[in-house]
């Protein structure tokens, strides 16, 4: 996947740099945490003597990823043309230590299966694979010697995928597995604005900019539930199937960043920058959970960013 990202990307950077001059590319670290809650709950806990249930969710770290891209501006020209690929990776494990209490699943199939009341330990691994590329167009707007603005439009496309993959266990031997892929496609328009005010004789300035997405976008979630111990009790399915494909829906993601920018001295023109941002996704998460009805759940990203552009 990041060998076919890099290699699109590269192809429509070196398109692009032929036809025109005035090319500035770019390149950010950034160092995001990934947020599911409350749609990221696998498993309830049930103690036996206490008259308590808890909901666990999966709690993300931090992970670091990428941003790259190139900038184009035309000679005589009011427009630039904006080029970037977004990739972020991140998985967190989570299990429930055997004691007195129940751990029921909380994805459709475990449920369902006749052993959801049998299990006392549990354990799952999840991962979110996250990759956007966006194509837009800016016009820098001089309100003063010191602000500038540069509203912009263009074209999101994004690729998010989760792999979910639970382990299940009780006293009396009985074990088996649980395997969730839930996978987004979506594309549509979005636009924006971005501000930078540099003090009159610094090389510093205050940047910032805020931006939205509509897309409509497909869905596609598996759900596999499998007993691993060879035996079967009369009320239970040896495996058992959710699926939920092809669901074509639209989502609504806003992004903001907020930071400072600074030029270096050397002779190439290098301008360093660093800040923070945040994307939040409407309705990402789209589980089947145990009532059998597919979980709208909101899907967040935020962290540091810190990068550099050279200008050409």
């Amino acid at each position: 996947m990041n060998r076919f990202v890099l290699g699109l990307f590269f192809l429509l950077a070196s398109g692009a740099t032929a036809a025109a001059e005035g090319v500035t590319p770019f390149a950010e670290a950034i160092l995001w945490h990934a947020s599911a809650e409350t749609s990221s709950v696998w498993a309830s806990e049930v103690p036996l003597l206490v008259e308590e249930f808890e909901a666990t969710n999966i709690e993300f770290g931090w992970s670091p990823g990428f941003r790259a891209g190139v900038e184009i501006k035309p000679p005589g020209s009011l427009w630039d043309v904006r080029l970037a690929v977004t990739h972020f990776n991140t998985s967190q494990d989570a299990s429930i230590e055997d004691g007195l209490n129940l751990v029921i699943p909380e994805f459709f199939s475990g449920f369902l299966s006749g052993d959801s009341i049998d299990f006392t330990t549990a354990s799952v691994d999840w991962s979110i694979q996250y990759t956007t590329f966006d194509m837009e167009l800016g016009h820098e707007i001089y309100l003063s010697d010191t602000l500038t603005i540069r509203p912009n439009f263009g074209i999101k496309a994004a690729v998010i995928d989760q792999d979910i993959d639970s382990h299940w266990a009780d006293f009396f031997g009985v074990t088996a597995v649980e395997t969730v892929d839930h996978r987004f496609f979506g594309i549509g328009p979005s636009a924006g604005v971005g501000a930078a005010w540099r003090p009159q004789g610094g090389g510093l300035s205050l940047v910032g900019d805020i931006s939205g997405a509509l897309l409509y976008g497909t869905w596609n979630v598996e759900d596999d539930f499998r007993r691993t111990d060879g035996g079967t009790s009369p009320s239970s399915y040896e495996a058992f199937s959710t699926s939920m494909n092809d669901s074509k829906l639209g989502t609504v993601m806003l992004r903001s960043f907020f930071g400072a920018q600074w030029e270096l001295p050397w002779r190439t023109r290098v301008v360093g920058r660093i800040g923070y941002e945040m994307q939040w996704w409407a309705n990402q998460q789209r589980l089947l959970t145990f009532q059998q009805l597919p979980m709208h759940g909101d899907l967040t990203f935020q962290g540091g960013v810190c990068g550099f552009a050279v200008y050409y």
